[in-house]
């Protein structure tokens, strides 16, 4: 028997509608704390509820977001048993996800630029902002990139 508890729920389902992406969902559900509980369940359990959860065609938000948090766990578990396998047809980006598996590490989704691509503004002689390209992209030497 699978417990979780009514705010793991809601933490998958905010998750789900906040994700634009296979991999934004991905990520956002590993990070909810529900996660961990379907991770300890056995593969065999995970499997028949991943498959009672997805059997019906129309599902509402609820059904929806713990059926990816059931397909998240399992991705998590198969990369130490890399044997196991779901039916992820009946998801939207159920194989998308399920692809991940072969990754051992979640992308951050953060592009960190180095300091010489921060815009900086610069100053006209006068010491206020020149009017040709006052707040254009410069390196650390002050000229134009």
């Amino acid at each position: 028997m699978i417990k979780l508890s009514k705010s793991d729920v809601v933490e998958f389902v905010q998750v789900l509608m906040l994700a634009n992406t296979p991999l934004s969902l991905f990520n956002g559900m590993v990070r909810c704390s529900g996660i961990e509980k379907l991770r300890m369940v056995a593969f065999p359990e995970l499997s028949r509820y991943f498959d009672a959860l997805t059997a019906r065609a129309e599902r509402s938000e609820v059904v929806a977001a713990l059926a990816y948090a059931v397909l998240c766990a399992a991705v998590l578990q198969s990369r130490t048993s890399p044997d196991v396998d779901l039916d992820v047809s009946r998801l939207q980006w159920g194989s998308v996800i399920w692809e991940s598996k072969k990754r051992s590490e979640t992308g951050t989704g953060l592009i960190i630029l180095p300091s010489q691509y921060i815009p900086r503004p610069r100053l006209s002689p006068s010491g206020s902002p020149s009017n040709d390209q006052s707040f254009g992209l410069v390196n650390e030497h002050g000229q134009p990139l």
